[in-house]
């Protein structure tokens, strides 16, 4: 089966990423601001490596850890954990704790 082009999506997702990274500047706090720098160039890493794989790019063998992501902040020593799929398919972070949420871009008209 042929992969999809992606490269009209990855026009607008990574752009929209270095949006939200630049408005961290105009927020108050600054351990906010580190946060969001932080999380959203981790999230700009694993969309590389996303787009990468689409494209023919090895995947990892023999259950070796990828390298670790340069990071552009320190991490805030309290930040919460990030949530992540287990096992039993429960996060260990509820998804209205981080304030985001899923849902459609176009009108529901």
């Amino acid at each position: 089966m042929a992969t999809p082009n992606f490269d009209r999506d990855f026009g607008y997702l990574l752009p929209f990423m270095d949006k939200v990274a630049a408005a961290a500047a105009d927020l108050p706090d600054a351990s906010a601001r580190e946060e969001l720098v932080r999380l959203v160039a981790e999230e700009k890493v694993r969309w590389e490596r996303i787009r990468s794989l689409l494209q023919g790019a090895p995947g990892q063998r023999g259950g070796s850890k990828p390298a670790p992501a340069p990071s552009r902040a320190p991490a805030p020593a309290a930040a919460p954990p990030l949530a992540r799929v287990s096992s039993d398919g429960v996060s260990r972070v509820a998804p209205r704790e981080s304030g985001l949420t899923v849902g459609s871009l176009k009108d529901s008209r």
